[in-house]
């Protein structure tokens, strides 16, 4: 029984299922919801370069800059390790949205 269960570990931190390209089209779904649902959200910018194997899935950067929409008060370029599971969930995604200033 021990042995089923360590090669089920095995199996689901290799996910062969899960492939790179898949990978980043998750995450490029997700930045196009996420920018579908709120307007105000900062520029994101995805590092294709950055993709990574990574027991029980990927990790991809993903790059959000509040200064390009919000020049005075936004945030400056900032980046997070977005973790893509083997059940193709994300951890990690950065959500900044651009403040409302009110005057």
């Amino acid at each position: 029984m021990k042995y089923l269960i360590i090669l089920g570990l095995v199996v689901l931190a290799w996910c062969p299922w899960l492939q790179a390209d898949e990978a980043m089209n998750i995450i490029d779904a997700r930045v196009a919801q996420m920018r579908e649902k709120s307007p105000d959200l900062c520029a994101m910018f995805i590092n294709r370069d950055s993709i990574r194997k990574v027991p029980f899935g990927y990790t991809e950067k993903v790059s959000y800059d509040c200064a390009i929409t919000d020049v005075k008060y936004g945030v400056l370029q900032s980046t997070n390790v977005v973790f893509i599971t083997f059940y193709k969930g994300i951890l990690g995604m950065p959500n900044k949205t651009v403040a409302k200033q009110g005057f």
